[in-house]
């Protein structure tokens, strides 16, 4: 591996981790009911070099065509009322990839990520535009998902045929404490 790569993969890993620690202790628990995305039963690993870290907290969830890493521990994001000017805050970046994205062509943004609430009625949920991250060894498609209320969310992504789906629970939290 060269050393701009693992250069970046230190730093993400990091970013991610740091994300997920400071906030894994306000986490409370999914209820129940929610059926929140946890790792299968045979792992799936993506072409490639894709490595998880020295932890190994996470998993790789669908196939070659799409693609996302989800932590083992289920998926569980924080959620704030948004301010006045800040009602498109992401609530979480979720990264997509495909064995068939090149970021080089413009045609092959087409993911389409769309959510709805199991547990009651909701507004829609609000997808920033896709654009790439580099996700060692390749470039990957990047989606700001910005949910409307805390509760319990499917996402689901479409790309070129393929479909992935994953659970999560959304909680709330004081504004400024996420």
């Amino acid at each position: 591996m060269t050393v701009p790569r693992l250069v970046l993969l230190v730093s993400l890993l990091a970013l991610v981790a740091t994300g997920h620690q400071s906030s894994i202790e306000q986490r409370p628990a999914a209820p129940a009911s929610c059926p929140i995305t946890r790792a299968p039963a045979v792992p799936f690993t993506p072409p490639g070099d894709h490595q998880m870290g020295p932890d190994e907290n996470s998993f790789w969830l669908g196939t070659e065509k799409l693609y996302i890493a989800l932590p083992k521990s289920g998926e569980v994001w924080g959620w704030a009322p948004r301010p006045p000017g800040h009602e498109h805050d992401l609530t979480a970046k979720v990264f997509w990839g495909s064995v068939d994205f090149d970021y080089r062509r413009k045609e092959d943004y087409d993911l389409k990520v769309t959510g709805r609430r199991l547990d009651g009625d909701a507004p829609p949920l609000v997808v920033d535009k896709v654009t790439n991250a580099l996700f060692v060894p390749r470039a990957v498609m990047l989606t700001g998902v910005i949910v409307p209320t805390p509760g319990c969310w499917e996402i689901t992504g479409a790309y070129k045929g393929q479909q992935l789906n994953f659970v999560v629970w959304v909680y709330s939290v004081k504004p400024g404490d996420k």
